[in-house]
């Protein structure tokens, strides 16, 4: 993977996006529930020490970086919570807000995590702690979100399941307005961007896709074997991910995890250039 310095673009006219994703962020109360850190988060941290102040300084310390290269949007692919309760919700919204970026400069989308707790996670927090970034993230089938060279599709695609199954899951309705804003010939003067929490491609085995993998993937991946100007941003596998398709171009890309980073940040950059979303490498700061 390239990294690249931790300056400011020299150029103009091109515009910078930053992809964070799988920040797992913790409510650092637990024990207003009493029986303090619940069985679902002590059996989906396992691996990872049940940090909530270390969680929120690499979100943090991740959009600080993202900043400091001039990133002009944020993007927040899924995974956001541990387990999607209220008190993660509301400490995700404070390191937004803490960040200074603007609510329309950032677009979220859940992952299978922000859906744990209850199966209105995600209406409940768009209404409540993550409400100025409502207008911008993922909430109805095809909106679009305009910046400047592209459009953003976010897409929500996570349903409520037990923690022992971490699955996505593309519903027809949803299939249906990607075809429809793909199709649309206003939206395809530029690159179109679907924002997504799981990766669309087929994993190695049908168990694995059931439990692991995107339901509705073969029919995302045909959509962007047909229209050339969709690409996919994902998150969930917590790496890099550049996939060419058909046409020797990587349209689908993934990034790495903010929960898992060490001693510094790692941001995956993109520049919107002349219809294309390039890859501007790596961000380690």
């Amino acid at each position: 993977m390239d990294v690249m310095p931790v300056t400011r673009p020299a150029y103009t006219g091109v515009t910078r996006i930053a992809h964070l994703s799988d920040a797992h962020v913790l409510d650092p109360r637990p024990s207003r529930t009493r029986a303090g850190w619940s069985m679902r988060t002590r059996f989906l941290s396992i691996g990872r020490p049940l940090d909530a102040a270390g969680r929120r300084r690499k979100l943090q310390r991740s959009l600080e970086t993202a900043q400091r290269v001039g990133a002009q949007h944020f993007v927040l692919s899924g995974d956001l919570t541990e387990i999607g309760s209220p008190g993660e919700y509301e400490t995700l919204a404070e390191v937004l807000h803490e960040s200074g970026i603007a609510p329309e400069r950032m677009t979220l989308v859940p992952g299978n995590h922000d859906l744990y707790s209850s199966a209105d996670a995600w209406r409940w927090a768009l209404e409540g702690p993550l409400a100025a970034f409502a207008r911008t993230s993922a909430r109805e089938p095809g909106k679009i979100v305009d910046i400047p060279g592209a459009s953003l599709l976010p897409l929500d695609a996570t349903f409520h399941q037990p923690v022992t199954r971490s699955a996505g899951w593309l519903p027809d309705e949803a299939i249906a307005s990607i075809e429809r804003r793909a199709s649309d010939p206003t939206l395809a003067r530029k690159p179109l961007v679907a924002i997504q929490h799981h990766p669309p491609f087929l994993r190695k085995t049908s168990a694995l896709h059931w439990l692991d993998g995107l339901v509705g993937a073969h029919r995302m991946m045909s959509m962007l074997e047909r229209f050339r100007h969709l690409w996919v941003l994902h998150g969930h596998l917590h790496t890099i991910v550049d996939r060419a398709l058909g046409c020797g171009v990587s349209r689908i890309r993934g990034a790495t995890a903010v929960v898992d980073d060490r001693d510094a940040a790692r941001v995956r950059i993109y520049d919107v250039r002349e219809g294309r979303l390039e890859a501007a490498g790596l961000v380690v700061g």
